[in-house]
C-alpha cells in the first residue's frame, strides 16, 4: 500500500456523517419547534379577570395551556399556581347578588384539590366559568383547538360551557 491509499482511506473514514450525531440534530431542532409553539399558546390568553373590593387583589388567568391562580397576601406578596387544563376536573360558579367565586376542582398527582377564587363581580364569575368549563370539555372530547383564533375560540368555548343551552338558542 502507498502512501496516497493511506490518504484516500482515511479520508472516506472522516468524510462520512455520522448518522446519530444528525439524528439529534434534526430531534433538538423538533423539540424547539415543539416548545416555540407551546410558548406561543401559552401567551394566548383566553379569559382573565381580578377581584374587586380587595386590598390586595387576586388573579384568574386561563391561557390555552393552563390555568394560572395568583392570590396576593400582603405587599409585594403572592402565591402563584397554575394548574394544566387537562387537570382540571370540573368548575363551580358560587353567585351572590353582586359579586361571584369560582371554584376549581382539579386532580394533579392522583389527589383532586379544590380552590376558590373571589370575589369577582358576578358576570365576569359566569363568564369565567362558562369559558373555563367550555375549554376542559372541548379538550375531554379530543377537540384541536390550536387552529381558532383566540377571539372565536372565547365565543365558541363561552357557548359550550352555557349551563342553559336552551335560553342560549332563544336569544
Amino acid at each position: 500500500m502507498n502512501q496516497y491509499e493511506g490518504t484516500m482511506k482515511s479520508t472516506r473514514q472522516i468524510s462520512q456523517p455520522d448518522k446519530t450525531a444528525v439524528q439529534q440534530q434534526e430531534s433538538r431542532q423538533e423539540t424547539r419547534a415543539e416548545l416555540r409553539h407551546a410558548i406561543i399558546g401559552s401567551n394566548q390568553v383566553l379569559a382573565t379577570a381580578t377581584t374587586v373590593l380587595a386590598i390586595f387583589p387576586d388573579t384568574f388567568a386561563l391561557d390555552r395551556a393552563k390555568l394560572t391562580v395568583t392570590k396576593r397576601h400582603f405587599f409585594s406578596t403572592a402565591e402563584v399556581m397554575s394548574i394544566r387544563v387537562e387537570d382540571i376536573l370540573n368548575v363551580t360558579a358560587k353567585l351572590d347578588p353582586l359579586f361571584g367565586s369560582i371554584q376549581v376542582v382539579s386532580r394533579i398527582m392522583g389527589v383532586e384539590q379544590v380552590n376558590t377564587i373571589g370575589n369577582f363581580w358576578r358576570r365576569e364569575a359566569m363568564r369565567l366559568k362558562r369559558i373555563t368549563q367550555g375549554y376542559v370539555i372541548a379538550l375531554q372530547r379530543h377537540i384541536d383547538c390550536s387552529s381558532l383564533g383566540t377571539p372565536e375560540l372565547v365565543s365558541l368555548l363561552d357557548e359550550l360551557g352555557e349551563d342553559n343551552h336552551e335560553q342560549a338558542q332563544q336569544k
